[in-house]
């Protein structure tokens, strides 16, 4: 099943229904980014300091996904 479709079916908006693919964490990254962005213009900067934790938390998970997903790529490749 696609991305799409899976964010289309209803079924999959559960704990843990979305897969951990690089795309997901994108979204997820960006969603994280903009809630710090209004935590910035409104002075929280004790939840600033948190957010900063769980985005690098993700971003490294984004990295990890990604290269994982190319060496997968370029194995099948070969």
């Amino acid at each position: 099943m696609i991305e799409r479709e899976i964010r289309k079916d209803s079924r999959n908006y559960r704990f843990g229904g979305f897969p951990v693919t690089q795309t997901n964490l994108l979204i997820l990254i960006s969603d994280l980014e903009g809630t710090y962005q209004n935590l910035k213009y409104m002075g929280f900067k004790e939840d600033m300091d948190t957010l900063d934790e769980m985005k690098k938390r993700y971003y490294k998970l984004y990295f990890k996904t990604k290269k994982e997903d190319r060496l997968k790529d370029e194995n099948s490749n070969t």
